[in-house]
């Protein structure tokens, strides 16, 4: 009866040992010694739930590792996405801006081009209508130089005229002065005559130098007239080439506009988007920081826990190309097997009768 009080005594001792150490978080104690029947059983059970707890507290510790490494670059990367973003979204703002004023000078010069593309079609259609006029102007002139031709002609035939009347003029005059005294009024007339041929010879000599003088000019005239038609005509070919070029500008900067507004569009639409990224990436820094804190937190409420020395914790993987799985789930999965099966149940119902 001895013998059975102080081996109850011992298997009481031994749980309340072991037992009392779990609230210190102590978990390297076990029951030790040897006893049989129940307490033998009760003592198997609690050893193994023990080693349990020593080993999925050993995996918690090793996943919280895991998870408070990979919070720590999580939220190193966040921060460093957050100020990439934010300074893209100011590079991008700038850049908008920037855009939106070389529109702006764009468009203007678009409106520019047009009006000198305006301007030179209407320089183009002057020229075409000048064109015209010199023409018209040079056939005046060879008309003109045409009469003149003609004039001196009849001032010809009235020199020749005044020639022949002088003639007549002197033979009246030698026929009076044989008439003598009957011939004295006739003489008068024949003279009279005389200085009116000589006079008309002048003044058709003078005429005829006018005229020729007129005729030179009006040749110069024809020459020059022919001239400017020339150049105005050269004058056209260039304002329709230059009217293409300036057409063509205009054609290229208005081109240039539409590209450069859908460009500042498409810069505004990345601007938003990138200021909505901008703010997602601060709340999931925030996030990331509650998580790593939330980690460092659980770190040091599983530190509290002593477990066997010489106890192997894995070491959290800082760095793999290879997908890692969620030490979540795998805690899950080891915190809901980690006291099935009968030694479970058999540890349990013993602790009932106990």
């Amino acid at each position: 009866m001895n013998e059975l009080v102080s081996s109850v005594d011992r298997g009481v001792a031994e749980t309340r040992r072991v037992i009392s150490a779990l609230p210190e978080g102590d978990l390297t104690e076990s029951m030790k010694g040897e006893f049989q029947g129940a307490f033998g059983e009760l003592q198997q059970n609690v050893n193994a739930t023990m080693a349990n707890l020593r080993t999925v507290l050993g995996e918690v510790r090793a996943a919280i590792d895991t998870i408070n490494s990979g919070a720590g670059e999580m939220r190193t990367a966040s921060g460093d996405l957050s100020k990439r973003t934010e300074q893209q979204a100011a590079s991008l703002e700038e850049t908008s801006s920037a855009l939106e004023e070389i529109t702006v000078a764009v468009k203007s010069s678009t409106e520019r081009a047009t009006e000198a593309s305006h301007m030179v079609d209407e320089a183009r259609r002057s020229t075409e209508q000048s064109s015209p006029v010199v023409k018209e102007a040079v056939s005046a002139m060879g008309r003109i130089e045409q009469a003149s031709g003609e004039i001196g002609q009849i001032i010809n035939v009235i020199d020749e005229i005044a020639f022949q009347t002088n003639l007549l003029a002197l033979n009246a005059g030698v026929e009076a002065a044989r008439a003598d005294e009957a011939g004295k009024g006739f003489a008068v007339v024949a003279q009279e005559v005389s200085e009116l041929a000589q006079r008309s010879a002048t003044a058709a000599k003078d005429i005829k130098t006018l005229i020729s003088r007129s005729g030179g000019e009006v040749e110069a005239g024809v020459k020059l007239v022919t001239a400017t038609g020339e150049a105005l005509t050269l004058i056209q070919g260039h304002v329709v080439k230059i009217n293409e070029h300036v057409h063509s500008i205009a054609t290229a900067a208005k081109e240039q506009s539409t590209g450069l507004s859908e460009v500042s569009t498409a810069v505004n639409q990345m601007d938003q988007t990138t200021q909505q990224n901008a703010a997602m990436v601060e709340e999931s820094t925030a996030s990331t920081n509650r998580l790593a804190d939330e980690a460092a937190n659980l770190a040091r409420l599983i530190a509290r826990f002593q477990l066997e020395a010489g106890q192997s914790v894995p070491r959290a993987v800082t760095s793999s190309n290879r997908p890692i799985a969620s030490p979540a789930r795998a805690l899950g999965r080891k915190l809901s097997s980690a006291f099935a099966g009968n030694t479970a149940l058999a540890a349990k119902s013993d602790w009932e009768e106990f």
